[in-house]
């Protein structure tokens, strides 16, 4: 226990630090858009390069984890979407949103430094997989369905097109496919790293940890509980314990694969709703005050129940 609160405690004292911060006003709005740009397009697509030029990622890819976790994170998408449509009457783009609050994790501005911090490089592979496939598939579906439902109210005749133009674009922008798709051609040429693009990778994938941790901290400064509590939280309980409960069962007891990458499956489930959630609610204007209280809920209950498990998953795996 001792060992999984020396991981755990220094990430979220460095998010605490960012969050005592921003609260006293010592980093302006344009500051913080600024770290997150750096976190976001440059050091992240830098470590996964690094990851995926260094790495033979392509021979330890292994789909059933992928599809598992993908299978688990889809189901909860319809079930909420479904909800939102069906039981609390929302529009489709409503559904979209709230649904995307019910799978949508932090893994890259929280998942990363905690698995990392936790497994070490032993941990990149699996993290690697899972957070490649997370926008194309999720941040994708739900843009799809909300330009869909925005094209259709407008009466353009186009709700096919806007969906199809919704998913070239998070797939060809995001910065993350960029940075994986590079390194796994560089890794595919057989060259090494030349000295000057080691070094600068390196250093990049250095500062990802405290500024995404210290970026996160700030940003929460900004979101605050408000509107239909009662459907924030049962948000919060699905992705916070209905995803990585289910996602558990599949990767230790029905797929086949390294004890160590199902506990980073299980922790990647378990992660907080990303505040991407809140980005794209504001972004189509839809659902932004319950998306705001489920990205902080979701992060408050974290800090216990992810560090539940990696306690856990750190005293059982051998080292």
């Amino acid at each position: 226990m001792i060992i999984s609160l020396e991981i755990v405690l220094p990430v979220f004292a460095i998010i605490l630090c960012g969050y005592v911060i921003g609260r006293k006003g010592w980093v302006a709005g344009s500051a913080l858009k600024g770290l997150s740009f750096f976190v976001y397009y440059l050091a992240i697509p830098a470590l996964l390069f690094r990851t995926m030029a260094l790495g033979n990622i392509s021979d330890d890819l292994d789909f059933s984890l992928i599809i598992s976790f993908y299978s688990v994170s889809l189901l909860i998408f319809t079930f909420s979407a479904l909800l939102g449509r069906f039981f609390y009457g929302h529009q489709l783009k409503e559904s979209a949103v709230m649904a995307m609050g019910a799978t949508y994790g932090n893994l890259l501005l929280l998942g990363f430094p905690l698995v990392y911090s936790a497994f070490g490089d032993e941990g990149m592979v699996p993290l690697t997989m899972l957070i490649a496939f997370q926008a194309p598939i999720l941040m994708a579906l739900t843009s799809m369905l909300t330009e869909y439902d925005l094209s259709r109210e407008q009466g353009s005749g186009q709700g096919v097109q806007a969906m199809g133009r919704a998913l070239v674009k998070s797939i060809v922008r995001n910065p993350i496919i960029i940075g994986l798709t590079l390194g796994g051609i560089y890794q595919f040429s057989g060259m090494e790293l030349f000295p000057l693009l080691d070094r600068f990778t390196s250093i990049m994938g250095g500062a990802v940890v405290p500024c995404a941790l210290f970026s996160l901290g700030v940003s929460l400064t900004g979101f605050k509980l408000s509107g239909d509590l009662k459907q924030s939280f049962l948000i919060v309980g699905l992705k916070t314990v209905v995803y990585p409960s289910i996602v558990a069962f599949l990767v230790f007891f029905v797929i086949d694969v390294p004890p160590l990458w199902a506990a980073v499956a299980v922790i990647l489930a378990a992660q907080p709703t990303g505040v991407n959630v809140f980005i794209l609610a504001q972004q189509y204007g839809v659902f932004s005050a319950r998306a705001a209280s489920i990205v902080l809920a979701s992060t408050i209950l974290s800090v216990v129940t992810v560090t539940v498990l990696i306690a856990y998953y750190v005293n059982i795996l051998p080292r």
